[in-house]
């Protein structure tokens, strides 16, 4: 029953048990990348507001000079995603001119239907735009998958930049905004969703040497 009560309250317990010790060494030292000077802050769209903080930080501390906001303008398909109700790329960007960021810095992709998308398109520009570096933000339940996902596009793109991950405050044990699952209940569902999605994803072993 102890080691049970642990695995449940302990996040990296539950990578560890999805996906083996590397993986959650990995995992932590993603939840604990420190901010770097980049060339964009990369906003994956996703939990409503939840994210808008964290780019607003790394935006007025200098990280970056160009905001880049990725997602479904549309939410098409099946309209909201399952258990989601998030919110328009024109909101997320209302939200942060209202907030002081400059319209002109920023930068919209409204094609992205997924993470695997959003790593498409982000990757794709860095490469045309010639950065080196880029701040990705995303909520810490998703910071894994997301940034095994870019680490895929940016190998076989050949980008040779750095992803640095930047999680946003959210706390474990309450639902991510528009969500009903809790935030651990939802990092064992992207355990899940790292072994589905696995051809756009790279392998932990293929992480070795490049984060902290």
């Amino acid at each position: 029953m102890t080691s049970m009560v642990k695995h449940e309250n302990n996040p990296q317990m539950i990578v560890a048990h999805h996906m083996g010790s590397d993986a959650a060494i990995l995992f932590t030292g993603l939840l604990n990348q420190k901010p770097e000077h980049a060339d964009a802050i990369v906003f994956l769209q996703g939990d409503r507001l939840d994210r808008v903080q964290k780019v607003r930080e790394l935006y007025e501390s200098g990280f970056a000079n160009t905001v880049f906001i990725t997602g479904n303008n549309e939410l098409v398909g099946r309209g909201k995603r399952n258990e989601e109700n998030d919110m328009h790329l024109s909101e997320l960007k209302g939200w942060l001119v209202g907030h002081g960021i400059p319209e002109k810095v920023m930068i919209i992709d409204d094609q992205s239907m997924n993470t695997s998308g959003q790593a498409i398109n982000t990757i794709r520009l860095a490469k045309e735009k010639g950065w080196p570096a880029l701040l990705v933000v995303t909520s810490p339940f998703h910071v894994l998958r997301a940034y095994l996902t870019f680490l895929k596009q940016a190998n076989k793109q050949g980008w040779k930049g750095h992803i640095i991950m930047q999680v946003a405050d959210l706390p474990w044990g309450t639902p991510p905004s528009g969500r009903t699952k809790t935030a651990k209940e939802m990092l064992a569902i992207e355990m899940e969703k790292i072994k589905k999605y696995a051809k756009d994803i790279a392998t932990i072993e293929e992480s070795r040497n490049i984060i902290v």
